[in-house]
């Protein structure tokens, strides 16, 4: 085999990789976007500020339990550093670059540590994980982790105790949901 011909077979097995990969992303981000609808038209939030972290690292959401599988959401579809409000009606994630996603507090369900992610490893529990359900429009809600680098272990703390709060707030606004009415 000449020179120029591997030159040429390799060229053009790169150029397939890279179609091929080009081609699966735009699949997962259609397949996406059937249920990115509530996340991004929600109302900005009002409420009360928890906490805030102006430079976190985002790196990923993905569904609960599959931690190497991406969920192509837009405003959460690339890693990079992101602004996190943490306020009482829910959490506002704005990574740079992308259009503010905002999550209400109904829609909370936790926190969590991991140690890895796709596109990110780091030491057993070095990742702040929010818990999250993104409603289908025709069924079962969908559960989701997205997955923060925050600058250290109390910040990290922090964030739980900020999504914590609201957990308990929301629980204690559901409890007596008629009491607003008989008034």
């Amino acid at each position: 085999m000449s020179r120029t011909t591997f030159i040429i077979l390799m060229s053009s097995i790169a150029v397939l990789a890279l179609v091929g990969m080009w081609i699966a992303w735009r699949g997962r981000a259609r397949r996406d976007a059937a249920a990115t609808g509530s996340a991004q038209a929600a109302p900005a939030l009002t409420g009360e500020r928890l906490a805030h972290f102006p430079r976190a690292s985002y790196v990923s959401t993905t569904p609960a339990g599959a931690p190497l599988e991406r969920v192509a959401i837009p405003g959460l579809r690339y890693k990079g550093y992101a602004d996190v409000s943490v306020q009482r009606d829910g959490v506002t994630i704005a990574v740079t670059g992308e259009a503010p996603v905002t999550i209400p507090a109904a829609q909370l369900i936790g926190t969590a540590a991991a140690g890895g992610r796709i596109g990110k490893a780091v030491e057993p529990g070095g990742l702040a994980l929010l818990r999250w359900a993104l409603p289908a429009p025709g069924g079962e809600d969908r559960e989701l982790e997205s997955s923060f680098r925050l600058t250290d272990p109390a910040e990290q703390a922090r964030f739980a105790e900020a999504i914590a709060a609201i957990a308990a707030h929301t629980q204690t606004n559901t409890t007596h949901p008629t009491i607003q009415e008989e008034a």
